[in-house]
């Protein structure tokens, strides 16, 4: 097997972590490190002797000077400690490094292979079988965020060995593993790469959930993946079912979520099943919100077939429906279990959908990625959809909604361009679409920035130079009043002033900007188009 990244096994104590990866190097010839060893060895002293001198902390930080060094690693097999990937940073590094898998066992397992509970300090108790419950309980929810998971309970080394094989083995293509922490220490992965969707099973073996899955999809997805979805959960011993619902956004509504959940009845989906959204932002909405809702909450599993909700509504965990009164005014927070984006149903795409998750992969350049930005810039022509330009992209996401992921404070920064783009949307009776909205919405926001002294002329020239070049409108039709009166009763809106998102320079933006009426409308003057 031709091997040139690394295989990294996690999980509680005494799951088999450092037997089955010595044996793993072994068979593939590549390096082992059991990270409690190096821990031992530049200390100089036992594990228990560090938790006893100097405390847990100290142990803890010198676990993650150690993880910190996972990225110049190549073609090493490591077993890590079992506390290593309770810490958020240590998961991310730990997906960026390689092929992540966790092992688990019983708690009666777990004690009988590591015998002594004495040199294991923080089962150093009177009662071993109930404070290993008690931590791995705790540690449930940082284990179940890593990408693969492997229950090593009655197996020997050499079993296990062959099933981490097989993992890695079933990663064919490029595959990137992006880490996304969550409220309460928990996170799930996003996988993303090539033939993504013919390994959802597998990416979902293991996990806990029993075997009814609904898998829901609208009338134009269905027809391009839906068999190829069913196929990988039946492979992997899933009992899939689907739920197929009209293509549009006319779909978004209460009505069809309660035709959702009547499906999910009839399929019996239980507490324990998952729901996999399998399509572009609506299905995610709905799916999501039906996940959110049905039996109190059952997995999710989102599978983004659209750019726009590959970098944009996959991550973050907001789902909802929509009301006549307005968007997505019913909805709920549901973060998944997974995300798994197929980077091939891209090329399936229609330009304007491609144009709408541009636009959104622009604005995250914007807001906190310059290089991706420049890179943007200096390809030949549109840029060429891949993996590392989503990937990039998603990082912006993921890092702005875990710093707020209740949408309190920060995560504001992402309706850069928004502002003035629903309004252009509401105002075009949701003929313009959302893509052509949000650009000019940036190029909006660019010279608002520059009409207020925040920035250089040199930033709008840049925002619109890169619109008109991905093929992006920078100009609109409607009446600058009309947007200016819809903006006034936007829902962010405060006594009639809606504030914005505005730019100091590529990759800097500031949020809750309140800027002069009369500016603002100059602005939409000048990008009216004459």
């Amino acid at each position: 097997m031709d091997f040139s990244t690394n295989i990294i096994l996690t999980g509680f104590m005494g799951t088999g972590k450092t037997e089955v990866a010595r044996l793993v190097a072994q068979r593939l010839g590549l390096r082992f490190l059991d990270t409690d060893s190096e821990i031992e060895q530049r200390a100089g002293i036992s594990i228990s002797e560090i938790f006893q001198r100097v405390g847990e902390q100290h142990f803890r930080n010198l676990e993650k000077e150690i993880c910190s060094e996972f990225a110049e690693l190549r073609q090493t097999v490591v077993a890590t400690g079992g506390g290593m990937p309770v810490d958020p940073d240590n998961r991310k590094r730990l997906c960026a490094a390689g092929t992540v898998i966790c092992l688990k066992a019983s708690v009666g397992e777990v004690l009988s292979r590591i015998g002594s509970v004495g040199s294991r300090p923080l089962l150093d108790d009177a009662d071993p079988v109930g404070e290993a419950s008690k931590l791995l309980k705790e540690r449930e929810a940082a284990y179940s965020a890593i990408p693969f998971q492997l229950d090593t309970t009655g197996k020997t080394v050499e079993r296990v060995a062959e099933e981490v094989l097989r993992v890695v083995k079933s990663r064919e293509g490029e595959t990137r593993f992006l880490s996304v922490s969550t409220p309460g220490g928990g996170g799930y992965t996003i996988t993303l790469g090539d033939e993504v969707l013919e390994r959802i099973g597998a990416l979902l073996r293991d996990r806990g959930l029993t075997s009814k899955v609904a898998v829901v999809t609208d009338s134009n997805v269905a027809g391009l993946y839906l068999e190829r979805v069913m196929a990988s959960l039946g492979r992997e011993g899933f009992k899939p079912f689907s739920c197929v619902f009209p293509a549009g956004e006319e779909s978004k509504t209460l009505s069809q979520l309660e035709k959702l959940y009547r499906s999910f009845v009839a399929g019996g989906l239980d507490r324990r099943g998952s729901v996999v959204a399998l399509g572009g932002g609506v299905t995610g909405d709905l799916a999501g919100f039906a996940a959110a809702t049905y039996m109190r909450g059952v997995g999710l599993v989102q599978c983004p077939t659209t750019l726009l909700a590959m970098v944009d509504s996959c991550v973050g965990g907001k789902t909802g429906v929509d009301l006549i009164e307005g968007k997505n005014l019913v909805g709920a927070f549901k973060q998944p279990i997974q995300v798994a984006a197929d980077v091939q149903t891209l090329q399936t795409l229609p330009q304007l959908q491609v144009s709408a998750g541009m636009a959104e992969l622009i604005k995250h350049a914007v807001i906190d990625d310059p290089i991706l930005f420049d890179s943007l810039e200096s390809s030949d022509g549109p840029p060429l959809l891949s993996s590392e330009l989503v990937s990039r992209s998603m990082a912006v996401k993921i890092r702005v909604v875990e710093e707020d992921p209740d949408e309190s404070g920060i995560r504001a920064v992402l309706n850069l361009g928004h502002t003035v783009g629903h309004a252009l949307e509401k105002c075009s009776g949701y003929v313009t679409s959302h893509g052509e909205a949000v650009s000019v919405g940036l190029a909006a926001a660019a010279r608002i920035s520059e009409g207020i002294g925040l920035c250089g002329s040199h930033v709008p020239e840049r925002v619109e130079a890169l619109l008109e070049k991905t093929g992006l409108p920078i100009n609109h039709e409607m009446d600058s009043s009309e947007l200016m009166r819809t903006m006034a009763s936007d829902k962010k809106a405060v006594e009639g002033r809606v504030p914005f998102v505005l730019i100091r320079d590529i990759g800097v933006v500031e949020h809750g900007c309140h800027v002069p009426p009369a500016i603002v409308l100059d602005v939409l003057e000048y990008l009216r188009r004459k």
